[in-house]
Formats: structure tokens, C-alpha cells, sequence
């Protein structure tokens, strides 16, 4: 008997094994998957950055432009 207790308690530690890895390979995948999204998250607020800036430059070069066409 002894023998059939400590088999099925191998089998339980084999099946939390398993089912930590598989909980562990579901928070990896979520992880993996979650980082490109903020580097798009990153990059989409830098390129708005960019845009705000050559906007402003854009504006404040107005009148040089004015100016040079009329010469």
C-alpha cells in the first residue's frame, strides 16, 4: 500500500507540474505578446511628438516663407 500512495503522489506532483508550466507558459505568451504592443504604444507617441514638432517648426518658419516669396 505504501508503494500505491507515494506512486499516486508522484502522479499529482507530475500533473502540478504540469499544470505550472502551463500556467507559467501562458503568463511567457501573454508577456511576449504584450511587448510589442507597448513598443507600437512607444513609438506611436514618439512619431506624435515628431509631428507636433515640425508642426511648431512649420508655423514659426511661416513668415520666412512669406517673406521669400514676395522677393
Amino acid at each position: 500500500r505504501p508503494a500505491l500512495c507515494e506512486a499516486g503522489r508522484t502522479s499529482e506532483r507530475k500533473a502540478d507540474s504540469r499544470l505550472e508550466t502551463a500556467r507559467h507558459g501562458d503568463v511567457h505568451r501573454a508577456a511576449t505578446l504584450a511587448r510589442p504592443r507597448q513598443q507600437m504604444i512607444r513609438t506611436d507617441a514618439s512619431a506624435q511628438k515628431v509631428e507636433q514638432a515640425l508642426a511648431s517648426l512649420a508655423e514659426a518658419n511661416a513668415p520666412m516663407d512669406r517673406l521669400a516669396r514676395h522677393q
